[in-house]
């Protein structure tokens, strides 16, 4: 992790990038696919009728964009501690879907996603401790 960019090429920049933008594309691909959802639609089992909205496109985009900052963050973090904070998005989706959308989390959920709460804990410790020694 030496002579790491520093700024927007900062590959921590760039991890939390790419979770920004799959949360971001999560919440418009459920915008996107309710608003256009027509159950009488022959196709409408394979949500193909999603892609009408561009909402979903935008979705895509961010999607796309949130794949080349990952493949950014790969180049200068080992994946054994790049993805384990990527999935940081498992707690963020939830939350953010209860809080604007109005979802319902069960408290079996909430048992899901303190277990993932400690275990990102549990991962970002010993990453903490090796950037305080660079």
């Amino acid at each position: 992790m030496q002579n790491r960019p520093t700024g927007f090429g900062n590959p921590w920049l760039q991890l939390a990038l790419s979770v920004a933008c799959v949360l971001v594309s999560e919440f418009l691909l459920k915008r996107g696919a309710t608003e256009v959802a027509d159950t009488g639609s022959a196709w409408s089992w394979t949500g193909l009728n999603g892609l009408a909205s561009p909402l979903v496109w935008w979705a895509i985009l961010l999607i796309i964009a949130s794949f080349v900052s990952w493949l950014y963050v790969l180049r200068y973090i080992p994946i054994t501690i790049a993805f384990p904070l990527s999935r940081v998005v498992d707690i963020l989706v939830p939350l953010g879907c209860w809080i604007f959308l109005g979802e319902l989390i069960s408290p079996l959920r909430w048992c899901g996603i303190a277990l993932v709460v400690i275990g990102l804990a549990l991962v970002a410790k010993p990453i903490a401790q090796i950037e305080e020694r660079l």
